[in-house]
């Protein structure tokens, strides 16, 4: 008989919508026969600390210290007056209180974040400007938590920094002492036990006696306190009635060459990978004899670490214990599950704008059923990613157009209809599936993700995707240089980028790009190339936003692979608990992903401008909000060098790059015309194909014959005698083809080949012009052709 599951999202992840693993997982042990409730930590803890008798708490728990929580304290009465509005008002309801909010006279509480968002509105905000403004509270208040009561509080994680790059897992205790894990988890924890146990005790539930599993997804370094706490709670509630099983993100990749057992007083299974095959393999097995589960981490009963050797070295096919069906559940299952969210309840998530970015915006203000069209990365080569870890280097894309029917389905069942598209990089072809099914059914959702920018996405693929409901893509640059392409093997150019970007803004598609700086072998002037380049990109409006992460060395990466066989000589790996380091005298090892490096902290100096640079690329007024710390006091003395002064900001919002850094650095030596020469090179070339007939059957991408799609409007007729107007709207414009002999009859077919060719068709692009050709004559097909192309036909 099957025992119960119940699968837990500890704290914190994003408010806005639920983190998709469990739902994926859910949906798997569902069709296993297993009976299984998700519960979600993460907004449930959110709710118990911002409403009033958290507030409440929260105040009694503090004494004043410094005169920025002394204006909380003298505030308290309206904080906890106000909370529920807040938090009602961030989650779509009672709009009537934004208007109240906007009037900014005083009566509702503030702070730093919203006193400078308030005078960034001149002191006198619109109706509309509310969900910022209140965004801004809400961080205002979890700033104060954080400065007055505990260090490790965030609102979207939980001692991440103690998380990220942790090797002794006693560096982890301390945070699981923390004040809001204390006094506000653990009591809420003993809540959810009381209801779990009512709901596997209850005559619906299958299994009163036998134990039940807790399933614990650690996605991020900011989930991994929120976790063990969890895991401590229900072990000291159920004993051994409950076996627990992590798996995730952080435990894939920190955890892997773990040989510190500590974190098994918590957890009894760590579940790598994808995570299939090993519950299965837990659920047929589920015991610590010290024989090995597949894909499976656990402490015997004699102490000792018992891994399937997969874990460590990927490729390693154990046979042993059926390994192989393990295997091919985990193959099926990333191509069939589909995440299941009829049971959310999406009114408790809120939309937190945070930002005035549109781009930023798409992270946080919506619900989105969060899916991916393939599993892993189909490029996986290069060097800075993880590439030797399953969930990049194994890509296998799934069904799409059953994908489609259950997202559709989840949309009408939730009333959510955005999806956000998790894939590492979703494949173009998918992508492109998905539009087409979404425009044929009447553009039911709403979709965004993460791509690769490439030569694939021209404007007629990007053109296609908004009218099948893409709003935004976000996609790795790196180093905007082709040097640096070339370096990491990314396997695109600078050119590439550009003509990507173009597309999809002229389509009306946001973009994101990411970017990373401080390579062990990077030099200052590749530096500033980049960011010369990143500022060009703006300039021509090819970009809404971006993000520089600074470079980390990681123990799945390419490079480091490379570095192990000997290649990169002047890299030196100074991590203790590298491979190369490692001797018997060394403590155990907790997580291991994040290596040193001689030289990582030149780079330091670079980061707090490179942030100056994109602020005043991205955000309007730039230099009322230039630094973290303008507006978020509590933060003033985590900056030591101190701020710009204002003169310095204005100069760099407005001026060349180098105005940004406090220190002297390298001129650019890349054209200052290098965007603008591409992107005037790819107009032509765009303008020159739309104008060009289809020769013969000519072939396209892939080999194949190139498709046609039409987009415009459905075509009216207008006017009669010698001549009608064809006409129909695209992008916001009326095009329009005038037909004269014999007009209506031509009229007629020509409207009726549009009508066939606006959805899915067999129709290559040979095949039309020969039908046009057919229908309006050979005089006048030619400039008929080029009509279409310009007004929404499509060739992909």
């Amino acid at each position: 008989m099957s025992s119960p599951v119940c699968l837990i999202q500890p704290p914190f992840t994003q408010l806005n919508t639920p983190y998709p693993s469990l739902y994926y997982l859910k949906t798997f042990l569902e069709k296993q026969g297993q009976q299984v409730i998700v519960r979600d930590h993460s907004i449930g803890l959110f709710e118990k600390i911002f409403c009033r008798a958290g507030l409440e708490k929260i105040f009694a728990g503090v004494e004043p210290h410094d005169p920025i929580a002394e204006r909380f304290f003298s505030e308290a009465d309206r904080w906890i007056n106000m909370i529920d509005r807040l938090i009602s008002f961030l989650r779509g309801r009672d709009r009537e209180w934004g208007h109240f909010l906007t009037l900014a006279n005083g009566v509702l509480p503030g702070g730093p974040r919203f006193d400078a968002c308030l005078e960034n509105f001149g002191g006198s905000p619109l109706p509309e400007d509310a969900p910022l403004l209140a965004g801004k509270l809400l961080a205002d208040m979890a700033d104060f938590i954080t400065q007055a009561l505990d260090p490790n509080f965030s609102l979207v994680r939980y001692s991440g920094n103690t998380g990220a790059g942790l090797r002794g897992f006693d560096d982890l205790k301390q945070s699981l002492e923390g004040y809001i894990l204390k006094n506000f988890y653990r009591p809420y924890l003993e809540e959810e036990w009381d209801r779990l146990t009512g709901i596997f005790n209850s005559p619906e539930g299958r299994l009163a006696e036998s134990p039940f599993l807790i399933g614990l997804t650690i996605p991020f370094p900011g989930c991994l306190a929120g976790a063990l706490a969890c895991g401590a709670s229900a072990k000291l509630r159920f004993g051994n009635k409950a076996a627990i099983i992590a798996g995730g993100g952080y435990v894939n990749t920190e955890l892997r060459f773990m040989d510190d057992s500590h974190i098994f007083d918590y957890v009894d299974y760590l579940s790598f990978d994808r995570g299939y095959g090993s519950w299965e393999a837990i659920l047929d097995q589920n015991n610590r004899d010290g024989s090995i589960i597949y894909k499976t981490m656990y402490r015997s009963d004699d102490g000792k670490i018992i891994a399937d050797p997969a874990i460590i070295c990927g490729g390693i096919k154990n046979d042993a214990n059926d390994f192989a069906r393990f295997r091919r559940i985990d193959d099926e299952s990333i191509k069939t599950i589909f995440p299941d969210y009829r049971d959310v309840d999406f009114s408790r998530y809120l939309y937190p704008v945070d930002d005035v970015n549109p781009m930023h915006r798409l992270w946080s203000d919506g619900h989105w059923l969060k899916a991916y069209l393939a599993h892993g990365c189909y490029w996986h080569a290069c060097a800075f990613c993880d590439v030797t870890l399953d969930y990049i280097r194994s890509f296998a894309p799934v069904d799409t157009a059953a994908l489609f029917r259950h997202l559709a389905e989840q949309a009408e069942q939730t009333g959510v209809h955005g999806v956000h598209l998790v894939d590492e990089a979703a494949p173009v072809s998918s992508l492109i599936q998905l539009a087409q099914l979404n425009r044929d059914a009447g553009l039911p959702l709403t979709f965004w993700g993460n791509i690769r920018f490439e030569k694939s996405f021209t404007p007629d693929t990007a053109a296609l995707l908004a009218a099948g409901g893409l709003v935004g893509v976000s996609a790795g640059i790196e180093v905007a240089t082709d040097a640096g392409f070339k370096r990491i093997g990314k396997g695109i150019a600078l050119e590439d980028v550009v003509r990507a970007c173009a597309a999809f803004k002229e389509a009306g598609i946001l973009t994101h790009a990411y970017l990373i700086y401080g390579y062990w072998d990077e030099d200052e002037q590749e530096i500033i190339n980049s960011a010369e380049i990143l500022r060009q990109l703006f300039a021509a409006g090819l970009l809404d936003s971006a993000f520089w992460h600074q470079f980390v060395l990681t123990r799945h990466s390419r490079i480091y692979a490379e570095w192990e066989k000997g290649m990169h000589r002047t890299l030196q790996v100074t991590d203790s608990n590298t491979a190369k380091n490692s001797g018997n005298s060394r403590p155990p090892v907790f997580a291991l992903n994040d290596l040193s490096f001689e030289g990582e902290t030149q780079f330091n100096k670079y980061t707090e401008p490179l942030d100056r640079l994109l602020v005043s690329w991205m955000t309007p007024d730039a230099a009322d909000l230039w630094s973290e710390a303008s507006i978020n006091p509590f933060l003033s003395e985590s900056d030591p060098q101190g701020r710009m002064a204002q003169g310095q900001a204005d100069s760099a919002a407005m001026g060349p790059v180098r105005a940004a850094f406090p220190f002297k650095v390298k001129e650019p030596s890349v054209s200052a015309d290098l965007v603008a020469d591409i992107l005037d090179a790819y107009a032509r070339e765009r303008d020159e194909g739309r104008g060009a007939v289809p020769v013969n059957n000519g072939t396209g991408k892939n080999g194949t014959a190139d498709r046609v799609i039409f987009l415009g409007s459905r075509p009216r007729m207008s006017g009669a005698g010698d001549g009608v107007d064809l006409w129909w709207r695209w992008q916001l414009m009326d095009h329009a083809l005038k037909i004269r002999d014999d007009p209506d009859t031509k009229s007629e077919k020509l409207m009726n080949l549009l009508k066939e060719i606006s959805h899915h068709n067999s129709f290559t692009a040979s095949d039309l012009y020969k039908e046009l050709t057919s229908t309006l004559g050979a005089d006048s097909v030619k400039k008929a052709w080029r009509t279409l192309r310009k007004g929404g036909l499509a060739v992909y």
